[in-house]
C-alpha cells in the first residue's frame, strides 16, 4: 500500500484506529477528538477496556491477528508472547484497517539493549514493547510507518529500500482517511507534544 495516498483527503471524515490503552492510545484518541477525528479503539474479550469508542474485534480478525503476530515474531524473535496474545493479536485490526501507522515509542537497533532491559535478537531495527508488534505487522503488510522515538526526540519513517528507520526533518502528516495512532503506555510530555504536532500539521492549524 506504499504511496497510494490521496492528494486531497476529507478532514471531516478521518478515522484513527487505535487500542484504547492508557498512554499513547488515549492521547491519539482524546487529542484527535478536538480535531473531529473519530476513533475506533479495538478490543478482544477484556473487561479492562474503558474507551468510549471501544470496538470488539471479530473472532476472524483475532485469528488473523494471531497469524500476523507469529509472522512478526519471526523477525522480532521474542519469547513469552503467548500470554499476551489477546492484547497483541487485537493490534492487527489497527493495522488492517489503516494505510498509515503513527507510533510513539523507542526504536531498538539489532543487538542493542532496549529500555526494558532485553537485548534485541532481531536482524533489523524494531520498536520496544508491544507497540513493536503492531509496527512489525505494518511493515510486513507494506503500510507507511512513522515512529516518534521518545529518547531521540525525533520522528522516523520506515524505509522499504534500506529496511531501516530514516530520520525525518519534520513532523509527518496524516495523508489518508484511515490511520493508526498507537504507542507505548509510558508516554512522556515529548510524546504527547509529538501527537499534537501531527494533528496540528495535518489540519494546518
Amino acid at each position: 500500500m506504499i504511496d497510494l495516498f490521496e492528494d486531497s483527503i476529507d478532514l471531516k471524515n478521518i478515522t484513527c484506529h487505535s487500542g484504547g490503552a492508557t498512554g499513547s492510545d488515549s492521547y491519539w484518541e482524546s487529542i484527535g477528538a478536538r480535531f473531529g477525528v473519530k476513533t475506533r479503539a479495538y478490543s478482544y474479550q477484556t473487561k479492562y477496556h474503558t474507551s468510549p469508542n471501544k470496538v470488539e474485534i471479530s473472532d476472524g480478525d483475532y485469528k488473523d491477528g494471531v497469524n500476523e503476530i507469529n509472522k512478526a515474531n519471526k523477525h522480532m524473535d521474542r519469547f513469552g508472547i503467548n500470554k499476551y496474545m489477546n492484547l497483541l493479536a487485537r493490534n492487527w485490526a489497527q493495522v488492517k484497517y489503516s494505510t498509515q501507522v503513527f507510533a510513539i515509542g523507542t526504536i531498538v537497533d539489532s543487538g542493542a539493549k532496549s529500555p526494558k532491559g532485553y537485548y534485541s535478537k532481531a536482524k533489523i531495527q524494531t520498536v520496544d514493547g508491544g507497540t513493536g508488534y503492531a509496527v512489525m505487522m505494518a511493515i510486513n503488510n507494506l503500510r507507511e510507518v512513522f515512529v516518534f522515538d521518545q529518547i531521540k526526540l525525533k520522528w522516523f519513517r520506515w524505509s522499504y529500500s534500506t529496511m531501516s528507520f530514516i530520520e525525518l526533518k519534520e513532523t509527518p502528516k496524516i495523508r489518508t482517511q484511515n490511520f493508526a495512532g498507537i504507542g507505548t503506555r509510558e508516554i512522556t510530555a515529548d510524546g504527547i507534544r509529538a501527537i499534537e504536532e501531527v494533528y496540528q500539521k495535518s489540519f494546518q492549524l
